[in-house]
């Protein structure tokens, strides 16, 4: 079995999380890892090849379980002085404070956020855990955070769920949240809801309507700031493709989700699918490169139908294939040249030779 040449590795804090948005697919178990499996993150980590590791503070919500997350940010610190390290959390930004988005810059954290735009998109899925929650209030919060971040200097990306009943309003929360600061905009069609063709229709017309903006936007801005523009636009490319089951989940990596059950996994799991990409365990594991492949990514098996009903997956194919087109067009009108194939890796490179350690 060949070594990994780069470890993307996410790690599940907890399947708890504070909001109960409809149409999330992922675990709401009030399981949260225990202090002894994250140092055995950490220490199978250590003992891997030196190569570089892309590690995601993952959940559920992971600042729910927040002492452990400074506990493994901790741990691996001293490790980017010896190989290229990322330090990378996905939240909902509702309990993160001025603090802690210091903290999250001082560490060299790049944060996606979830929030779909303005506030009625935002709250129209996106609920409260707390029966009579207010969502309202929880939007709030996220906006709250995400000019913590922005202030801070944390690179922030947006994660955006578009819905059919939200498409038509995709381009004003995408100007809206540009004018928040952000340059990244991970633009998710949602799973499981029913795509129409005039759903899609206006999604080609909302994604068309990118093009104006973004050259507003380009126009006198330094090149550090077009060139972050330029690699979002490649990552959209690259994430569209994996979520139409055409190539593994960053095929230059060895991708690998750590439970807080301690259960180890080969894609990014969710409740249809966690079983099949099970790959092992943290307590019976002594070497990360030995543990088996998955056959198949998430979104392969996704596609399976006893998985998902047909007209779902129908949909998460037309939508993301509508997405990639629509992001390559973009990428072109913007940069004058096409997308380069394989852009996964040729992201993946950038980063580590921008990250590299010196000296």
């Amino acid at each position: 079995m060949s070594r990994p040449t780069r470890y993307q590795l996410s790690v599940i804090f907890t399947d708890e999380c504070n909001m109960r948005c409809t149409y999330c697919t992922t675990a709401k178990r009030p399981v949260f890892m225990p202090a002894e499996r994250v140092d055995r993150v950490a220490a199978l980590l250590w003992a891997t090849d030196d190569v570089p590791v892309d590690l995601n503070f993952h959940g559920g919500e992971p600042t729910l379980n927040w002492d452990m997350v400074v506990r493994l940010a901790d741990a691996m610190a001293p490790m980017k002085q010896q190989r290229r390290v990322s330090f990378n959390m996905c939240t909902n930004g509702t309990h993160l404070d001025a603090g802690r988005a210091a903290w999250l810059s001082d560490q060299g954290f790049d944060v996606r956020l979830s929030i779909d735009g303005r506030r009625d998109s935002h709250t129209r899925f996106r609920h409260s855990r707390e029966r009579g929650g207010d969502a309202a209030a929880l939007h709030d919060a996220t906006v709250a955070s995400l000019h913590h971040l922005v202030t801070a200097g944390v690179p922030t990306a947006a994660n955006m769920v578009v819905t059919p009943d939200t498409v038509d309003q995709l381009l004003a929360n995408a100007v809206f949240l540009i004018r928040q600061g952000l340059v990244h905009l991970v633009v998710s069609p949602v799973v499981g809801l029913p795509w129409e063709d005039r759903h899609l229709l206006t999604l080609d017309q909302q994604l068309q309507g990118l093009l104006p903006v973004w050259r507003r936007w380009m126009a006198g801005r330094q090149e550090r700031d077009v060139e972050d523009l330029r690699r979002s636009i490649l990552s959209e490319i690259d994430r569209a493709i994996y979520c139409t089951g055409e190539r593994m989940n960053q095929p230059d990596a060895r991708v690998l989700v750590i439970g807080p059950d301690g259960r180890i996994f080969g894609d990014e799991p969710e409740i249809r699918t966690e079983k099949a990409l099970v790959v092992g365990h943290l307590d019976d594991c002594t070497d990360l490169a030995t543990l088996p492949h998955p056959e198949r990514t998430a979104f392969q098996l996704m596609y399976d139908r006893e998985f998902y009903a047909p007209h779902v997956l129908r949909d998460v194919r037309r939508t993301h294939r509508l997405l990639r087109n629509r992001m390559r067009t973009l990428y072109r009108a913007l940069f004058g040249e096409d997308a380069p194939e394989g852009v996964g890796a040729a992201v993946s490179a950038e980063r580590r030779a921008a990250a590299a350690p010196s000296g």
